[in-house]
This record gives C-alpha cells, sequence and structure tokens, in this order.
C-alpha cells in the first residue's frame, strides 16, 4: 500500500497530466494553467489536488455510440496545443481548412498521406518553442511554406517536382524557436529510409533526362 507521501505525489502527476491535456483540448488558458499548477505544487492533500481537476474530467455516460456515427464526426478541432506531450495525428484524420498548432515542450506529427481533407488550399499556423513538428505529406502538393527560425531549424525532405499540376496547396506560417520544423514527403506506406532512396532515383533520373535534352556540341 502507498504511503501518504506516495499517494500524493501520484496525485500531483496525474493532475499535471489532467492540466496539459486540457491546455492542449483549448479546456483552459495559459493564466488557468499556470496558477491551477502552482496550486498543484503548493497542495498538501490528495483531496485538494483532485479538486483543482475535477472540471476537467470525462462525464460519465452509458451511451453506446455507433461506429459509423463515430466515423462521420467530421472534424479535427482547428487548434492543437502540446504542452510537455506529443500528439500523432496519421491515417484518415480530418483536417480544416485552417489548423493553429502549438507546440511547447514536446513532439507533433501531422501526417497528410491519407487524411480527409478540405476543399481548397490547407493552412496550417505553426508555433513551435522547444520542440518538434514533423508534416508529412505525398509527392505532388505544392509547399508554401513562410515559416522562421530562431535558432532553430525549418526544413523540407523532398523529391523533385513531378510533371502535372500540384493536387493540393499546404500554406505553413509561423516561427519555430529552439525547436526544428521538417516537412517530410513519402508516399503512404513508406518509411524514412525508403523515401530517401526514392528521392535519389527520381534526382538521378531527372538529372539523365536534362542531359539528354543538352544540344550536342559542337565538334
Amino acid at each position: 500500500m502507498d504511503s501518504p507521501a506516495g499517494q500524493l505525489q501520484r496525485a500531483r502527476e496525474q493532475a499535471r497530466t489532467r492540466l496539459g491535456d486540457g491546455y492542449a483540448q483549448d479546456l483552459i488558458d495559459q493564466d488557468t494553467l499556470d496558477e491551477r499548477l502552482e496550486a498543484v505544487e503548493r497542495a498538501t492533500t490528495v483531496a485538494e489536488i483532485d479538486a483543482l481537476t475535477a472540471d476537467l474530467r470525462p462525464a460519465p455516460t452509458a451511451a453506446l455510440v455507433p461506429a459509423a456515427a463515430a466515423l462521420a464526426v467530421p472534424a479535427t478541432p482547428a487548434r492543437m496545443r502540446v504542452l510537455f506531450s506529443s500528439i500523432d495525428r496519421t491515417g484518415a484524420w480530418h483536417v480544416a481548412a485552417r489548423t493553429h498548432v502549438r507546440v511547447v515542450f514536446g513532439n507533433a506529427t501531422l501526417d497528410l498521406r491519407q487524411a480527409v481533407l478540405p476543399g481548397g488550399p490547407i493552412e496550417i499556423d505553426v508555433n513551435v518553442v522547444f520542440g518538434n513538428l514533423d508534416i508529412i505529406i505525398p509527392p505532388g502538393w505544392q509547399l508554401d511554406n513562410e515559416c522562421g527560425a530562431i535558432l532553430g531549424s525549418v526544413e523540407q525532405l523532398s523529391g523533385p517536382p513531378p510533371p502535372g499540376q500540384p493536387r493540393q496547396l499546404l500554406r505553413l506560417r509561423g516561427r519555430v524557436v529552439f525547436s526544428s520544423l521538417t516537412i517530410h514527403e513519402r508516399l503512404p506506406g513508406e518509411n524514412a529510409w525508403g523515401a530517401r532512396k526514392r528521392r535519389k532515383r527520381e534526382h538521378k533520373a531527372l538529372a539523365q533526362r536534362s542531359a539528354r535534352a543538352l544540344p550536342a556540341g559542337d565538334d
């Protein structure tokens, strides 16, 4: 059986997690988060700590949601906040036409290869501080990237543009501070190593086509 000190420590850890999740889901603002985190550290009983997160706990329900209805929920929230944690969006998730992504001391991955896309361009406003953000797109997309970096890095890993018109426009705006933003171009199901090998083949083939297109030199 845990000692009172152990129970108190476990309650603090659970409260920090609930508060971080509540902030990420936009249930509380930055000031409320700071105030409650300080109160969690000052609390001397488990009851005091539990009271600080009582409004952030999911309400109990016995209702059963049919699987088809759950899949039909139309949208991912327009705001994604990651604080001292990580978030992954993969598979057939719904992408909003505009999304604000804030990552503070955390990691986030947005995989758009099999996502359900809105009609028209996609805009992602980026604010990454002491964290990492990876965005994965399929080949053929048009990327308009205006993210700035302050003691950080913004990198795009992609091959030569394929022939034809781009299928989708992705606009990125914002800043990266003491952090990294990487845009990966991969086929569905392709890993990082496979993507590197494919890009190398594509660049080599492009160089060969360009060399064949050059006019022959005079003798």
